[in-house]
Parts: C-alpha cells; sequence; structure tokens
C-alpha cells in the first residue's frame, strides 16, 4: 500500500510512456530498495540526454550479427517485444558525459528487459560529471524474483509463475587508451551489465552500458545461458596486460642502468610523480580484487541457474572451465600488480636515500659555508680591533693636541692683541756702555698673561658646559623611549 501510493505520488514527474519506470519503482519499494529509486530519480537529468535526438540505443538479435541503432522508443518497443534473445547496448561520448537515451526510451527498456532496481546501483555512478569522483564503486548482484516482482529463494515454490526471471547485474572497471597527448595514455572506465532470464520462454535480455572495445557484439546462442558473460569479461580483461607494461617500462627506464651517485637528477617532484603512479596501482590491484568477487557471485549465479534449469553437466562444466581461464588470468594480474608495488616501493626507497644524501650534502656545503663565514668574520673582528686600537691611539694624540690648543690659542690671541705695546727691540742709550738694541717688556705684561689664562679656562669651561648638556639631551631621550 506504501509502495503504490509513492509510485503515485511522483507519477507527474515521470514521462507519458512510463509504465517500465513504475515496475521498476515499485519493485525497487516492494524490496526495500526505495533509497536507489529516490537517488536515481533525483539525478536522473543528469544521467540521461534530454532529447529524443541524442537518444540511441543498439538492439543485437539472436543470430544476427548486426546490431541495429534505434531513436525513437515506439520502434524500440517493436523490437524489443520480438521472441527471441537480445542485447540491447547502451553508450556514452565519455566516461563524463550522460548516458545515450531519452527517458521515453529507457522506460521501455525497463518494461519489456527486466531491469531490477540493483541496476540502478551503477547507472548512479554514469551521469554527467565535472570532475573524478565515485571511481571505486565495484558490485555484483544476484537476483531471482518471482510474480510480482518479490526477490525470493530459487528453490522455494514461488518460482513457478509466468513473470518469475533470474537476474544478474555487475558493474568492471577496466583501462584503455583514450588516444590524447597526455602522459599516461591510458583511461580507467567503466561498464555495466544487466542479464535477465526467463525460466517460461528461456530467453535472455542482455543490457549492456558503455561496453569495452574488445567485446564482440553478437547474439550466437552458445551451449550454456550465461555464455555471453565470458565475452563481455574476456573484453574487459583485454587490455591489462598491456597497461602493467606500461608501468614496467616507466619503473625500468629509473632503474634498468646502473648510475653513480651524482647522475641521479632527483627532486621531491619525482618522488610526488613515483606517489602518482602508486596510486594508479593500487587503484588496479583494488579493481581486479572487485573483478575477483564478481567472478565468483557469477560462478554461484551460473552453478544455481544450471541447477534449476538442468542443463548439462558438460555444457556447465564448460562455462566454468572458462570462467577458470579467466579468473586466473585475473590472479595473474594481482600477482603483477603486487610486483610492481613492490618495485615502486624499492624505488620510493632508493629516492629517499638519493634525497636523503641530498640533503646531507646540502647541510655539509652549508656546515662548510658558516665555518668559512665564521673565519671571515673573526678575521674581520681582528682588524677591527686593530682599527679600534689605532683609533684609540690617535684619539689620545687629539686629545693632547685639544688641550694644549685651548691653552695656545686664547694665549696666541691676546699675545697677538698685546703684542705691539708689551713686548718690543728697540736701541737704547746708555753713557757706562755703548749704545746697542734689546729686548724690551713693559711690566704691564702681567696682564696679558692673566688674560691669557682666564680666556683659556672660559674656553674649557664652555667645551665642558657644552658636552654635558649633550650627554644630558641623550639620557633624556633614552629614558623616554624606555617609558611604555
Amino acid at each position: 500500500m506504501q509502495a503504490s501510493s509513492t509510485r503515485a505520488s511522483t507519477q507527474g514527474r515521470r514521462p507519458r510512456h512510463s509504465l517500465g519506470l513504475d515496475r521498476l519503482c515499485l519493485e525497487a519499494y516492494q524490496n526495500g530498495l526505495e533509497y536507489l529509486w529516490d537517488d536515481f530519480e533525483s539525478k536522473i537529468s543528469n544521467l540521461l540526454v534530454e532529447s529524443v535526438d541524442d537518444s540511441l540505443v543498439g538492439v543485437a538479435i539472436t543470430g544476427s550479427d548486426q546490431v541495429q541503432w534505434i531513436t525513437k522508443h515506439e520502434e524500440l518497443r517493436t523490437i524489443l517485444q520480438k521472441g527471441s534473445s537480445k542485447l540491447i547496448l547502451l553508450n556514452r561520448y565519455n566516461s563524463w558525459s550522460r548516458i545515450n537515451i531519452a527517458i521515453d526510451s529507457f522506460s521501455v527498456v525497463c518494461q519489456l528487459s527486466g531491469l531490477t532496481p540493483y541496476f540502478l546501483q551503477f547507472m548512479i555512478g554514469m551521469g554527467r560529471k565535472f570532475s573524478s569522483k565515485d571511481e571505486d564503486f565495484m558490485s555484483c548482484y544476484s537476483t531471482f524474483s518471482a510474480d510480482g516482482g518479490l526477490i525470493g529463494d530459487p528453490g522455494s515454490e514461488i518460482g513457478t509463475g509466468g513473470d518469475a526471471r533470474w537476474a544478474l547485474c555487475y558493474n568492471i572497471r577496466y583501462f584503455e587508451q583514450h588516444g590524447r597527448d597526455m602522459e599516461d595514455p591510458w583511461s580507467c572506465r567503466q561498464s555495466a551489465l544487466h542479464h535477465s532470464f526467463s525460466p517460461v520462454s528461456e530467453q535472455s535480455i542482455w543490457v549492456v552500458i558503455q561496453p569495452p572495445q574488445a567485446f564482440h557484439v553478437n547474439m550466437d546462442s552458445g551451449r550454456h545461458v550465461m555464455s555471453l558473460h565470458i565475452r563481455y569479461l574476456r573484453g574487459g580483461l583485454a587490455n591489462w596486460r598491456e597497461y602493467f607494461d606500461f608501468f614496467a617500462q616507466r619503473f625500468n627506464i629509473l632503474i634498468a642502468i646502473p648510475n653513480p651517485y651524482h647522475k641521479f637528477k632527483i627532486k621531491f617532484s619525482h618522488e610526488q610523480h613515483l606517489h602518482n603512479l602508486r596510486g594508479k596501482l593500487r587503484h588496479a590491484q583494488n579493481i581486479l580484487a572487485n573483478t575477483r568477487h564478481t567472478f565468483k557471485t557469477i560462478r554461484e549465479h551460473g552453478s544455481a541457474l544450471a541447477h534449476w534449469k538442468g542443463l548439462l553437466p558438460a555444457d556447465h562444466a564448460g562455462f566454468n572451465r572458462e570462467l577458470d581461464n579467466l579468473s586466473q588470468e585475473v590472479e595473474g594480474y594481482i600477482g603483477t600488480a603486487h610486483k610492481l608495488i613492490r618495485m615502486s616501493d624499492d624505488l620510493k626507497s632508493m629516492y629517499e636515500n638519493i634525497l636523503t644524501f641530498h640533503g646531507q650534502e646540502l647541510q655539509h656545503d652549508t656546515s662548510l659555508k658558516l665555518t668559512q663565514l665564521v673565519q671571515a668574520d673573526a678575521i674581520e673582528n681582528r682588524d677591527m680591533a686593530v682599527l679600534a686600537d689605532l683609533t684609540y691611539k690617535d684619539s689620545r694624540t687629539m686629545r693632547i693636541a685639544t688641550v694644549i690648543a685651548m691653552f695656545y690659542l686664547p694665549a696666541n690671541l691676546v699675545m697677538s692683541f698685546f703684542s705691539s705695546t708689551l713686548v718690543w727691540f728697540g736701541t737704547t742709550t746708555d753713557a757706562a756702555e755703548n749704545q746697542g738694541s734689546k729686548l724690551q717688556i713693559r711690566s704691564e705684561v702681567w696682564m696679558a698673561t692673566v688674560a691669557a689664562i682666564v680666556l683659556a679656562a672660559a674656553t674649557i669651561g664652555w667645551s665642558w658646559w657644552w658636552n654635558f648638556k649633550e650627554q644630558r639631551t641623550t639620557k633624556k631621550k633614552k629614558a623616554s623611549h624606555k617609558q611604555p
């Protein structure tokens, strides 16, 4: 009752031809997967193309190698209603674009292919993107549904109705060359597959989104009802060997030829680049581990379906043998990934050692330069000490000269003023002696002497007062700067 009301509440947001979407919504709510439907419905504008002209769905029918590409949903409905097994191909322009199917055509696919709500889990990750995100999710879902879409146990009695079906859906991630002029020529891509098998009509309907380029599209009826899975998985594994060889070549360039230490021009950017390569290897390792789990689910689903359908043991053994071959291939790729990661660990250790040695060399060179600077500073200090000693001697000489000048200049000034009247050289006449020349000094010469002494004392006093004033002004400025 709750599922019916919920479906009615969302009916206004559906296209005119929405029987398939209604069925998928009802089945999701009946099985407790309404969160998948709600998430899908909220993102549907970024998942499917809006224009019918951009919609292009490929359909391959049993016994034909030709793929019919259909735009209109009416024509798609007509082809899908034919009674034979079919392969439906949904493509994308690139890994960040929408799926090339309009909502009307997708509703037809939902109605006639028996899509389960679990498949929405993979479609949600295939919408339009503007940056790398949701790059790790991988899973595989095996279901058996009876009348009304309820998922049940394939061994129970509810599987006798006309609408009972087996369903298996999963996604794979693989690597293909993108063809752009970039350092890394590989891109990680995603594909999803849904396989629905009707026990009544014994017909299969396959829905594949963005199949690998190595996937050979045809609907040759094999002995096992799940034989197409083998070709699909083989297409996803086609490039792993070449992809890992790309990493091996990148690593061999760095370690193939032993070089002297000084020829390794290693910088921090090289370690960052190695970190990027290690991240890609671990991502590939995670993809292979999830692929191994997918193989396990496919094997269990195939065994249950073979037992229920009563397939010949030889046919089922052949399917398991092919699956074992692919599983061994995956195990080998996982071992290669482990080897490359260990090689990257060795490279990382070598890079760290080289960078450490570079750091030690820089530290040693810095120490030498610091030692040279200290030596130069010591020489400079010694020269400064010599200059200070010479300056002290010159200062002492200047002080002596200054003291002499302080006494000499005032005396010279006074004597130059009084010299013409206090002291002279003239002739004298004495009766007892002969007439001659003689130095004569007046008795007032003491006035010149006193004037010279007073003027010298005044000069010294004025100099002392001026120096004292300057020192006091300097102390006041320092005290004002110390106050907060």
